[in-house]
C-alpha cells in the first residue's frame, strides 16, 4: 500500500519495537539494570548491529533517523524549559557541579582542538570541537551543530557528531562500570546508599481532563509544539538577517534548541495567567521529555553510518581516546576536591554526564546509589541549570567563531582560538576556587587525597 512506501512508518515502529524489546529483556535479565546501561543506549546498539549496516535484518531510514534527534533535540529542551523552577538549587556541591560541567566543556573544546590542529592543520575544527558536543552534551546537539558546520566544510558533520557522541556513550559504559567496581573495593562509596526498596513505590498524581477539553497530555504537546513554531520563526528570521554571514546563519539552527528554551521559558509566565492557570502540567511535561529523550538516544546510535568512521578514523579515534582519558582522569582528580560530601557518587555521575548525558549519568550513579539518595543527583540537576550561564559563551561564542575562521586565516587563527579557549577554561578554574568551592588538595598528583 502507498502508506508504507515511504518506509517511515517501519523506521518508527523499528524504534518502539527495539525500545520494547530491551524493556522486556531487561526484566528477563536482571543483570542489565544492575549494569546501569540505559536501556535506550542498549536499543539502538541494537538496532545499528541489526540494521544495513551489520546484520542487514531490517532496513532504517537514517535521514529520518537524524530529523528525529535534531527535532527532538529542541522538544526535550522546551519541554525542560516549560517545567516550573524547584527551589533548592542553591547548595555549594550544586554550584560547584556547575563550574565543574563548564570546566569539562571548556578543557574538552581545548583537547579536541588540539588534537585536530596538531594532526593536520588542513583538518575542519569539527573533528574537534564535535568532542564537547558529543561528549558533555549528546547526540542531538553534536548532531545539530554538525549538519550546521557542513556548509563551513565539515564532512559528513551531522554522522561525524553522531558518532562522536556515541563513542561518548561508549565511555561511559566500558569505563564507568569498572570506575564503580573499583570504587567499591576502595570503600570509596558513601555509607547507607544500598537500595532499601522504597524506590520501588511511588505515588503519582495523574492530571485529569475537564469535560469538554482536550486530554492533558494532548494540552502538554501542543503548548511544545507552539514553543517550537516560534523557535522555527526566530531562527528563521535570525537567519533571513545574517543571509550576508552564512557560516553564521548556518550556526543558528544549529543552536535551535536554545533558543526555544529560552522560548519555552518565556512563555511559562504568560502561561500561568490564563484563566484557569496554566495547561502545563509538570508530571506530564517530564513525561514528555523522557519520551523524547529516549527516542532521540535510540535513533542517534542506530543512524550511524560506519562508513563515516572507517573515512574519518584518525581524526575521530585519537580526539575520542585522549578526550575519554581525560573526562575519567579529571572526573576522578576532582571529585574529593569538589564535593566534601558523597564525593565518589559525584564522580561517578560527573562522569557519566561528561561522556553521554545527564540521564546517561544518573543511570551510572544508580549502579552505586540504587535510590538516588546521595546528594550527587540534586547536584547535577540543579547544577546542569547553573552552568548555562557558563556554558552559552562556549556555544555562542568562542565555538563558532572558531569554526567561521576556518574558511579565513587557517590555521593561525586557530591556534589564536585555542589560546581564547584555553584563557576561558583557566578563567573558569580560577572563579570555580573563588566562588564554587574547589579546594586544591594536595598531594596534586594523588587522584583521592586523603
Amino acid at each position: 500500500m502507498k502508506f508504507w512506501e515511504s518506509g517511515a512508518m517501519l523506521t518508527a515502529l523499528a524504534v518502539v519495537g527495539l525500545l520494547l524489546g530491551c524493556e522486556l529483556l531487561a526484566r528477563v535479565v536482571p543483570a542489565l539494570r544492575r549494569l546501569g546501561l540505559p536501556l535506550a543506549i542498549l536499543a539502538g546498539a541494537l538496532g545499528l548491529l541489526l540494521g544495513e549496516q551489520a546484520l542487514g535484518l531490517f532496513a532504517l531510514d537514517v535521514e529520518l533517523l537524524e530529523s528525529v534527534v535534531y527535532h527532538g533535540l529542541a522538544i526535550v529542551f522546551i519541554s525542560v524549559g516549560l517545567k516550573a523552577p524547584t527551589e533548592g538549587g542553591r547548595s555549594a556541591a550544586s554550584r560547584s557541579m556547575a563550574f565543574a560541567i563548564v570546566a569539562m566543556m571548556a578543557t574538552q573544546a581545548v583537547i579536541g582542538l588540539g588534537v585536530v590542529l596538531l594532526l593536520d592543520s588542513a583538518l575542519h575544527p569539527g573533528f574537534g570541537l564535535l568532542l564537547p558536543m558529543g561528549f558533555e552534551e549528546g547526540p542531538g546537539q553534536a548532531l545539530s551543530l554538525g549538519s550546521a558546520w557542513e556548509q563551513s566544510g565539515l564532512p559528513k558533520g551531522a554522522q561525524v557528531g553522531l558518532i562522536i557522541a556515541v563513542i561518548g556513550y561508549g565511555w561511559s559504559v566500558v569505563a564507568g562500570v569498572p570506575l564503580v567496581i573499583w570504587g567499591r573495593r576502595k570503600g570509596l562509596t558513601a555509607p547507607g546508599l544500598a537500595s532499601t526498596g522504597a524506590g520501588n513505590t511511588q505515588t503519582v498524581s495523574v492530571a485529569r481532563s475537564e469535560p469538554g477539553s482536550v486530554d492533558a497530555l494532548t494540552a502538554q504537546i501542543a503548548v511544545v509544539g507552539l514553543c517550537y513554531l516560534l523557535t522555527w520563526a526566530l531562527c528563521s528570521g535570525l537567519a533571513r538577517a545574517l543571509a550576508g554571514m552564512p557560516d553564521i546563519a548556518a550556526t543558528v539552527w544549529g543552536f535551535h534548541f536554545i533558543f526555544g528554551a529560552g522560548i519555552a521559558m518565556g512563555m511559562r509566565p504568560l502561561l500561568a495567567r490564563m484563566p484557569g492557570g496554566t495547561p502545563v502540567n509538570d508530571h506530564l511535561m517530564g513525561r514528555v521529555s523522557g519520551l523524547t529523550i529516549d527516542v532521540i538516544t535510540c535513533a542517534a546510535l542506530a543512524a550511524v553510518q560506519i562508513a563515516v568512521l572507517s573515512s574519518h578514523w584518525l581524526p575521530i579515534v585519537l580526539v575520542t581516546v585522549l578526550g575519554g582519558l581525560w573526562t575519567l582522569v579529571f572526573a576522578v582528580w576532582v571529585a574529593k576536591r569538589a564535593w566534601t560530601e558523597a564525593p565518589f557518587e559525584h564522580a561517578v555521575l560527573y562522569f557519566g554526564m561528561s561522556t553521554g548525558t545527564l540521564p546517561t549519568g544518573l543511570a551510572l550513579l544508580r549502579v552505586v546509589d540504587p535510590d538516588l539518595r546521595s546528594p550527587a543527583a540534586v547536584s547535577a540537576v540543579f547544577g546542569s541549570a547553573g552552568a548555562v550561564a557558563g556554558v552559552v559563551p562556549l556555544l555562542m561564542g568562542l565555538i563558532p567563531m572558531t569554526v567561521a575562521s576556518y574558511t579565513t586565516d587557517w590555521p593561525a587563527r586557530g591556534w589564536l582560538m585555542l589560546g581564547a579557549l584555553l584563557a576561558y577554561a583557566v578563567a573558569v578554574f580560577v572563579l570555580w576556587r573563588l566562588f564554587g568551592g574547589l579546594r586544591f588538595r594536595r598531594p596534586l598528583a594523588t587522584f583521592w587525597p586523603d
